[in-house]
C-alpha cells in the first residue's frame, strides 16, 4: 500500500458520510491495524481501551484561554470533519477522540492529537486582555 492510496481514502471518508455500506467504510474496515503514534508524539495523551481512544486534559490559565482553545478547536473540527468528545470544567478541557465507524484510534486520531497540542500552544501566547 502506497501514501497516496491512504490518503485518497482518508480524503473519501471525510467527504461521505459515515454508514455500514459505504464502501471507503467496509475497505478501511478490512484493512484496519493497530496503528502506533507518530515518534514525537506527546507523553501527555493517554490510550484508553473500550472502546480504544486517545484521551487528554488541558489545563488552562483563565476562562478567556479556555474559551479561544475550544473555539479553535471546534472550528477545526469542523474543517476536518472529525470531532471528538470534548468536556470542559472550569478551567480544564477533557478531550477523548476515536474513529466511531471503527471504535478505534486511527491516523485521523492521532492527527486531532496533533493539532490539538499546536492549538493548545497557540492559544498559550494568546494576551490575557
Amino acid at each position: 500500500m502506497n501514501k497516496g492510496f491512504l490518503k485518497g481514502l482518508s480524503n473519501t471518508l471525510r467527504s461521505r458520510p459515515a454508514g455500514k455500506d459505504n464502501y471507503p467504510m467496509k475497505m478501511l474496515s478490512e484493512m484496519a491495524m493497530p496503528v502506533v503514534p507518530h515518534k514525537n508524539f506527546a507523553e501527555k495523551w493517554e490510550v484508553l481501551e473500550q472502546p480504544r481512544r486517545l484521551s487528554r486534559t488541558y489545563k488552562l490559565p483563565n476562562r478567556r484561554k479556555l474559551k479561544y482553545f475550544v473555539e479553535e478547536l471546534l472550528s477545526y473540527e469542523d474543517e476536518v470533519n472529525h470531532h471528538s468528545k470534548v468536556t470542559v470544567d472550569y478551567e480544564t478541557v477533557s478531550i477523548e477522540i476515536y474513529t466511531l465507524a471503527l471504535n478505534s484510534i486511527t491516523e485521523l486520531d492521532y492527527e486531532y492529537a496533533k493539532m490539538a497540542d499546536l492549538i493548545y500552544q497557540d492559544v498559550e501566547h494568546y494576551s490575557d486582555q
